[in-house]
């Protein structure tokens, strides 16, 4: 199983789809496939039904063609909006800013309540340490 290393220092299981690299070459899950696979269903079944019934008024004709084009429309859908959003990129990233602006949000409320130096200095470190942790997780997409 892949791990990842969490902000924390402990070890989180990589989620179920996502892309993984190996090395510079990256893998797709099979489900990023079927847009492409539909699309040829549906554009190969029109033109079999074109080329293949040859009676002009045969309603199969017809239904064929608006099925391949149905395919056709649905294929383009799901490439734009797939169901399975699975694949989530630069995820250590994403965890760091949310924890970096929870730290501006609590920074922003004790200086408000004019808190202690210290308790805003504690956070300040904090908040420089998330950077820092950025900056060298930046490149990751996983």
């Amino acid at each position: 199983m892949f791990t990842e290393l969490s902000a924390d220092g402990g070890s989180l299981p990589r989620l179920e789809g996502e892309i993984r690299t190996n090395r510079n070459r990256t893998t797709r899950p099979l489900a990023s496939y079927i847009p492409v696979a539909t699309a040829v269903v549906g554009v190969t079944i029109v033109l079999a039904s074109v080329v293949f019934v040859y009676a002009e008024n045969d309603g199969r004709r017809l239904v064929s063609v608006t099925l391949g084009l149905a395919i056709l429309i649905v294929s383009v859908w799901f490439a734009a909006n797939p169901f399975r959003r699975g694949v989530r990129r630069y995820r250590f990233l994403r965890r760091e800013i949310a924890n970096f602006i929870n730290l501006a949000q609590l920074l922003h409320k004790q200086v408000v309540a004019d808190a202690e130096p210290e308790s805003v200095e504690r956070i300040k470190a904090k908040m420089h340490n998330a950077v820092d942790r950025m900056v060298l997780e930046a490149d990751k997409t996983s």
